[in-house]
């Protein structure tokens, strides 16, 4: 058993730096900063971030990496669709939804017949407006006010077209 060597008393040092309690504070202590440090450089490379992409028509937005991933249901959609067209995986948010689940993650749809003229054109070949020689009859949706066209097929988008210059 070992004893203050100072003032000769036998027995355990309270604080003998070998003691069970004595390292268990120190792993508890390491653990707690380490996490603490983790905590404040997590925050600030979102600070970074944030700081980095400000523009809300920026596909690299920190709002919008966020909604995409479904986790950040208080954007503005009709901005969402504008960064979309920036976007160089656009389709992923779109292809194999339901128009019930487009519905839910657009706000809302619209119909062939809904939309402009202009917008139906996109749906003929080379934007000719002729349906008579048009092959194939998709289902189709539009999405909110853009100029997204969604091509339903059994029940599913199958895929997404920006509609312009046509």
């Amino acid at each position: 058993m070992a004893g203050c060597r100072r003032c000769g008393i036998l027995g355990r040092n309270k604080f003998d730096l070998n003691s069970g309690a004595l390292m268990k504070l120190r792993k508890l202590a390491t653990g707690l900063a380490l996490v603490v440090a983790g905590a404040v450089l997590t925050l600030g490379l979102f600070r970074l971030w944030i700081a980095t992409y400000p523009d809300a028509g920026d596909p690299k937005n920190l709002s919008y990496v966020l909604w995409k991933h479904g986790l950040n249901s208080d954007i503005d959609l009709d901005m969402a669709l504008g960064t979309m067209t920036h976007d160089v995986a656009s389709e992923n948010r779109v292809i194999g939804l339901t128009p019930t689940e487009l519905q839910a993650r657009f706000g809302y749809t619209k119909t062939y017949e809904q939309v402009s003229t202009y917008l139906q054109l996109c749906d003929t070949p080379n934007g000719t407006g002729d349906h008579d020689n048009h092959s194939v009859v998709h289902d189709i949706l539009y999405l909110r006010n853009s100029n997204y066209m969604v091509m339903m097929k059994n029940g599913r988008a199958a895929d997404l077209i920006l509609c312009k210059g046509y």
